[in-house]
């Protein structure tokens, strides 16, 4: 009996582990282009704030395309919360294309 039990209680963890290692967060990569983007140091800022999100998982941005890309989890960043930063760092963005990583 006490080995049934032990071996009921391995299968239940071994279950609970390989759910959880399934489970993967879905990512949202989001690609802006942004008039505005013409210095390094608001380039600066506005990856230090998107970085600083929680969610975010890569931010880089271009001056040469002035665009910025973004990967984050839904699920911790919303879409104000996005628009809220370009609005504190005066950034009019002119398109939005967002896309789903798997």
């Amino acid at each position: 009996m006490k080995q049934l039990f032990s071996l009921f209680i391995i299968s239940i963890l071994f279950a609970a582990f390989a759910v959880q290692k399934n489970t993967s967060a879905e990512l949202i990569q989001l690609v802006v282009t942004i008039p505005e983007l013409n210095s390094s140091e608001l380039q600066k800022n506005l990856e230090n704030e998107f970085k600083s999100l929680g969610g975010v998982k890569i931010c880089e941005t271009s001056l040469m395309t002035k665009t910025l890309m973004m990967n984050y989890d839904p699920r911790k960043v919303r879409q104000s919360k996005i628009y809220n930063v370009f609005q504190k760092w005066e950034c009019n963005p002119g398109s939005y294309s967002y896309q789903k990583l798997y």
